[in-house]
C-alpha cells in the first residue's frame, strides 16, 4: 500500500465574494517529495498554500495531516502540525542576530537564579540558543556568524535563516513560495542542493514557482491549477516547460523575442550615471547585472528617486529630484516591489487614474466617463482578473497587481518606461503579454529600459543591453553587434 501523504487536501473550496478561488481541489504531498504547484496568476495557488499555512480557512472540504483531518485557524496551528510557509517576503527581524531569528518563537530559557524553580523569573539561555541554531543551519550547509545581525546577510542567507527556523521547530512540510525570485544563478543551485538534502531527510517540499524550467529540473510531481481547479497532476518525466504552460493556459504559448521591427529613432533620454545611458524611440534596452550591481538604483535615479539625476530629455537638460518631475517630463516607472507602485487599499480605477489626473480632468472637474472608459479598455487589454475597476487592489493576486501598475503608465502620456523586474512572480502567459506590451509601447515611438535577473529574458527582449558591475555601466552591447550570453555574462561578472 502507498504511504499515507504527510499533507493532503480533499475537495477544498474557497470563495472570495465573486471569485471562486478554490473549486473542489484535491492535492497530496508525500514525505521526501518535491511537489510543485504552478498556474497563472489568480489560478488559486496562493489561496491553497494559505489554507495549508493557516492563513485562510476553506469554505468546504478537508485538510489532512498524516491522514487525519485538521483545522488550521492560524499560522501557529500550521506550525504545530509541522507545516511551515516560507513566503516571498521573509519573516525575519532585521535587528536581531542570526541565532535569535532561527530560534524566534521558541527561544530556550533558564532560571534567572540557579536553583530556583523554572516557574520563577527566566532569562535567555544563549548557549543552548546558539547550539540549536547552529545545528539547524548545519542541515542547510550554511556557515555564518550566529551573532551577526540578519540585516547584514544576503537575501539567500536570510532565506536559509527562515528555513532553518522551520527546521528548528521540527517542520515536516516546507511550503516554498517563489523561493528563487530574488536569487542569483549560483544561489539557485545552492538552494536546490539544500532541497535535495531535505528530501533525503524525509522533509516534504511544496514548491511554488513561475519558473517552469526550475520545476522540470527539481520537481518529483507537479500539480497545475487553472481557474481555481486542478487542471493536471503529472509525475516527473511526464512534463516539460511547454507542456506545463499548455496545461496552465489551455493553449500553446509561443516564446516571444525582440524582432527589431522598427529602427531606433531620436534620442529621448540621456544620462551619465557611472556610464552613458541613452534611450531612443522604438527601442527596448535591457539592464543586466548581478544582485547588488546597482540596476535598481539606476532606474530609481532616472525616475527622480534615490537622489535623482541630471538628465537630458529630448535634448533638454533636466535635474530630477522628485518622481513628479520625471513624470511631468514623460517618464514612468514600475518598481520591483509592487507595494511601492500601488495604493493597496484603493480601487483598480483609482490606482490607474491617480498619476493621470491632468489627462482626465481639471482642478475643478473630473471626466469620470473618459477615465472609466480608458480603465475598462486597459483591464481587458492586460487581462486583469477580475476586470473590475472597483476591485480593491490589495485583494488581487500579485500578477494582477503588476498589471495594474503597468496600466497606470499605459494610460499616461509618457515616452520613457522604466521597468524593474517587470515579470518577477508573473506566470508564463502574463509574461508573454507583458513582453508584447513592451514591444507595442516601443513600437508607438516610446523607449523602454527594463532590468531583469533572468539573463535569458534580457537577451530575448532587448534591442541593446546595458551591463552593470559595481554600481557602474560596464558595457553596452547592441543586437547584431555581439549581443550574446557570453558577452553579457563577461560584462556583469565581478572580477577579483
Amino acid at each position: 500500500m502507498p504511504a499515507t501523504p504527510v499533507l493532503a487536501a480533499e475537495d477544498l473550496s474557497k470563495r472570495f465574494v465573486a471569485i471562486n478561488a478554490l473549486d473542489h481541489v484535491n492535492f497530496e504531498l508525500a514525505a521526501g517529495e518535491v511537489h510543485a504547484l504552478v498556474g497563472e496568476n489568480g489560478a488559486g495557488k496562493s489561496t491553497l498554500i494559505k489554507v495549508f499555512g493557516g492563513i485562510h480557512r476553506p469554505d468546504a472540504g478537508r485538510v489532512l495531516v498524516d491522514g487525519a483531518e485538521v483545522e488550521l485557524h492560524s499560522p501557529a496551528d500550521a506550525y504545530a502540525k509541522g507545516i511551515a510557509l516560507i513566503g516571498q517576503e521573509l519573516r525575519v527581524v532585521p535587528a536581531l542576530s542570526v541565532a535569535e531569528n532561527v530560534m524566534l518563537g521558541h527561544l530556550p530559557t533558564r532560571p534567572l537564579v540557579p536553583g530556583i524553580a523554572a516557574s520563577a523569573a527566566l532569562r535567555l539561555d544563549r548557549a543552548r540558543m546558539r547550539a540549536a541554531a547552529g545545528a539547524a543551519l548545519a542541515q542547510l550547509n550554511l556557515t555564518v556568524d550566529l551573532d551577526q545581525r540578519v540585516d547584514r546577510l544576503t537575501f539567500a542567507e536570510r532565506q536559509s535563516v527562515a528555513i532553518a527556523r522551520a527546521l528548528s521547530r521540527n517542520a515536516r512540510v516546507l511550503v516554498l513560495d517563489e523561493p528563487t525570485a530574488a536569487l542569483e544563478e549560483r544561489e539557485v543551485h545552492s538552494l536546490f542542493a539544500v532541497i535535495e538534502a531535505l528530501k533525503a531527510a524525509g522533509v516534504a517540499i511544496l514548491y511554488v514557482s513561475h519558473r517552469l524550467d526550475e520545476i522540470v529540473a527539481i520537481a518529483d510531481r507537479c500539480t497545475v491549477m487553472r481557474d481555481g481547479r486542478v487542471a493536471a497532476d503529472l509525475a516527473r518525466g511526464a512534463f516539460s516547460a511547454a507542456e506545463l504552460a499548455r496545461h496552465m493556459t489551455g493553449r500553446d504559448i509561443e516564446r516571444e523575442h525582440a524582432h527589431g521591427a522598427a529602427a531606433p529613432g531620436e534620442t529621448l533620454l540621456e544620462a551619465d550615471l557611472g556610464g552613458e545611458v541613452r534611450l531612443r524611440a522604438h527601442e527596448v534596452v535591457g539592464l543586466a547585472g548581478l544582485l547588488g550591481s546597482g540596476t535598481s538604483e539606476l532606474l530609481r535615479r532616472l525616475f527622480g528617486a534615490a537622489g535623482g539625476a541630471r538628465l537630458r530629455v529630448r535634448g533638454r537638460a533636466l535635474d530630477t529630484r522628485h518622481p513628479a518631475e520625471s513624470i511631468a517630463a514623460g517618464i514612468g516607472m514600475v518598481p520591483n516591489e509592487r507595494i511601492l507602485g500601488l495604493v493597496l487599499d484603493q480601487t483598480v480605477r483609482d490606482n490607474i487614474v491617480l498619476p493621470n489626473l491632468g489627462r482626465f480632468g481639471t482642478w475643478w472637474r473630473m471626466d469620470d466617463a473618459a477615465a472609466g472608459r480608458v480603465v475598462r479598455e486597459l483591464l481587458v487589454a492586460l487581462d486583469v482578473r477580475p476586470p473590475d475597476p472597483d476591485a480593491v487592489v490589495r485583494r488581487l493576486s500579485g500578477g494582477n497587481q503588476q498589471k495594474v501598475i503597468l496600466a497606470k503608465w499605459l494610460a499616461a502620456r509618457i515616452e520613457v518606461l522604466l521597468l524593474d523586474e517587470p515579470t518577477q512572480g508573473i506566470d508564463v502567459a502574463a509574461k508573454a503579454q507583458i513582453h508584447r506590451l513592451m514591444r507595442e509601447f516601443a513600437g508607438r515611438g516610446g523607449a523602454v529600459l527594463f532590468a531583469s535577473s533572468e539573463l535569458d529574458e534580457v537577451l530575448g527582449q532587448s534591442d541593446a543591453v546595458l551591463a552593470m558591475r559595481r554600481q557602474a555601466i560596464s558595457a553596452r552591447v547592441a543586437r547584431g553587434a555581439g549581443l550574446t550570453e557570453h558577452a553579457v555574462r563577461e560584462a556583469i561578472t565581478f572580477h577579483r
